[in-house]
């Protein structure tokens, strides 16, 4: 595909009439970024003398075709010069006033030809109407948004690239600074409206019109960013008239509801809100990146993770993981060989380093080796102590994902009576630490090791270390992988609600029966309006059979993360009926794909959840309630629509590179 790209001739129209500043700006950004081979057609309509003398300098200099316009025609008629001469496959229009990027070009076509429907490509930009990142709309007016100072243009595009998902969203209209058009296309539906729009402005809205008119789909590349200083060839109070004047054209010409509805579906699309909110925070990602480079480049860390199936505590493991090689850490996972065949199953794309040893008894001296050695559950703490014995011992680390003692409480009452009555907590933990060994074991690891560092996602989890284990916990804050979990679609008009859960039957706080209690009820009450899937367990588990199962659903079975996100991605709600929850991973990579979740009150789910706002948060050791809340958002279409879009836009702050930013802030 890379070599086609290459064969493939593209020819670049710019128009000009003046602001040779810009000019020269956007012409030495195109030698500087653009694979060849390439063809560039400059069009100088009706430019003052020393534009047009640098113009025909430039030509000469760099064998460029150069036409001519001794008076100004306007931008419509000089487009269709370029675009007449052009006779590339793929032709770009592309404004005098802009700066191009790296491999911008490539990324156009390379969205161009995902799809053989797709007749018009155009990229991201500070200011180009509904392809504007972050903002589209500032004080009433289309929004600039200027660099920070600290920017570069090509460092902005090359971190929007970077953490780009290529949605390639479409749309009704695309802003005319840059489009990349098929040959296929004009032959289709010809060139510019001279006639109505031949002064500029409103061109590529008929344009656009009539490309989907024709059944040629508008694509925006959103790993693609150009720079546009905006209108340097115009006042602003022309550019304003020239702009109502062709409102009214193009009205009077397509009709008002033909705009209005493709206003209405720029405004409306889920995946330009995705992407305006991930840009936002694509600069924050960045600089967490390179101020960990500066500060700890080359710092040696292993994870002792003894899982073999995969797990939210593995995946957020392995997600900060590969956040921290993105810091130049030299990083790395430790796991046993016995592991090895279905860990490497459950993670098969896995990017991240693995050490694999055969028994607890080598781990120290392999971890010997490491600047900061870090376990994941409590067993794992005990196999690294040895370490902190030696004269030079690492940082040893312990990542608290939940509270392991509670794992060990089997009867949901207890988790009622904890959280409502907090003396009894101690109570509680006393009686099961003399009758529970397990209990014991996982409450003894918090103190195995005299300078143990702590760290956990949530405030819950530092709450209950401290008050119940009285050492001292650093909250790195929550966080899901949401380069994975992302809306990759505009949600359907379809009338069907689609309700997932997970049934974990093989513990008992994740609620397995009550869940599958509920989800009959509500399907007795409603049939064929939802439609409900499982995913967690296998079919043919012995635990998922013993349940009560009498109602019609559908089951995923174990899901990989990239087949959860298809999942989160075709869903409208998501329910996790647990006792409790640590952080609630996979209801935040269910609202990182835009879909309305309900979680339990218990535990540390406010450190993303916001009860009414963006998702439900319920007491979820009640049956009745859990109905009542999953009744209610099924009922309510508005409501659904509300939380799910909220959601989305949310979770787009808990990127992993924040807590593996605060992990290497706390071991060094």
């Amino acid at each position: 595909a890379s070599l086609q790209r290459q064969m493939c001739i593209r020819d670049i129209i710019i128009c000009v009439h003046n602001a040779l500043t810009d000019v020269k700006a956007c012409l030495n950004s195109i030698g500087k970024y653009t694979t060849s081979p390439y063809k560039l057609i400059l069009v100088d309509d009706g430019s003052n003398t020393e534009t047009r003398d640098y113009l025909r300098y430039y030509a000469n200099e760099n064998f460029i075709s150069l036409l001519r316009n001794e008076t100004a025609r306007g931008y419509t008629i000089a487009a269709n010069q370029g675009m007449r001469a052009a006779k590339a496959s793929y032709i770009v229009l592309l404004n005098s006033d802009t700066i191009v990027t790296p491999n911008w070009l490539d990324n156009l076509i390379i969205c161009a030809e995902s799809n053989t429907n797709i007749g018009m490509v155009g990229p991201l930009s500070n200011t180009a109407s509904w392809q504007s990142i972050p903002k589209i709309e500032d004080k009433g007016d289309w929004a600039t948004n200027p660099l920070p100072t600290d920017i570069t243009i090509s460092q902005m595009a090359t971190r929007i690239a970077t953490f780009s998902a290529r949605l390639y969203p479409r749309l009704a209209f695309l802003n005319g600074f840059c489009l990349l058009i098929k040959r296929q296309l004009i032959e289709d539906i010809g060139y510019f409206d001279e006639k109505h729009f031949g002064q500029g402005y409103g061109e590529e809205n008929d344009y656009c019109i009539r490309a989907r008119q024709a059944n040629w789909k508008l694509v925006v590349a959103d790993d693609a960013y150009i720079y546009h200083a905006q209108s340097k060839s115009y006042s602003h109070e022309r550019r304003k008239k020239l702009a109502e004047q062709a409102g009214i054209a193009l009205a009077k010409k397509h009709g008002q509801s033909i705009i209005d509805a493709g206003v209405k579906q720029c405004q409306q699309s889920i995946l330009l809100k995705t992407i305006r909110t991930r840009a936002k925070h694509s600069i924050a990602r960045w600089n967490l990146i390179t101020e960990a480079q500066y500060n700890w480049h080359g710092k040696r860390v292993i994870f002792v993770l003894p899982i073999w199936l995969i797990g939210g505590g593995g995946n957020v493991v392995l997600d900060e993981a590969r956040a921290m090689l993105r810091m130049g850490i030299d990083v790395c996972i430790l796991n046993f060989l016995h592991h090895q065949v279905e860990f490497e199953k459950s993670y098969p794309d896995l990017d991240v380093p693995v050490k694999y040893v055969g028994a607890y008894f080598e781990i120290p001296d392999i971890c010997n080796e490491f600047d900061a050695v870090i376990a994941t559950a409590n067993n794992s703490v005990e196999w690294i102590a040895p370490l902190a014995e030696q004269p030079n011992p690492p940082i040893i680390g312990y990542y608290i994902q939940d509270f392991e003692p509670y794992f060990y409480i089997d009867k949901p009452t207890h988790y009622r009576l904890f959280w409502q009555h907090s003396w009894l907590r101690r109570r509680f933990a006393s009686y099961y630490f003399r009758i529970h060994a397990e209990f014991r074991d996982a409450w003894i690891s918090y103190l195995r090791i005299p300078d143990l560092v702590l760290f956990t996602k949530t405030l819950w989890n530092k709450t209950e270390i401290e008050t119940q284990i009285q050492k001292p916990c650093t909250v790195i804050g929550s966080s899901c992988n949401i380069d994975l979990f992302i809306p990759r679609s505009e949600r359907s008009n379809i009338t069907t609600v689609r309700i997932c859960a997970m049934i974990r039957p093989s513990s008992s706080r994740r609620g397995a029966a009550r869940t599958m209690r509920v989800l009959s009820k509500l399907q007795k009450n409603y049939a064929d309006k939802i439609e409900i899937i499982l995913f967690g367990a296998a079919d043919n588990d012995p635990q998922f059979l013993a349940l009560k199962r009498d109602f019609k659903y559908k089951n995923l079975g174990i899901c990989l993360p990239k087949e959860l996100a298809r999942l989160f991605n075709k869903v409208d709600i998501f329910v996790d009926f647990s006792n409790f929850q640590a952080m609630g991973l996979t209801a935040m990579e269910a609202m990182a794909c835009g879909v309305a979740v309900i979680v339990p009150k218990f535990g540390g789910v406010n450190s993303f959840a916001s009860d009414q706002n963006n998702c439900i948060v319920i007491d979820t050791t009640s049956d009745h309630r859990c109905y009542v809340a999953l009744s209610n958002l099924v009922s309510n279409k508005k409501r659904r629509l509300s939380l799910m879009t909220q959601a989305s836009q949310d979770m787009a702050a808990f990127y992993p590179e924040k807590p593996a930013y605060n992990i290497l802030k706390r071991l060094f």
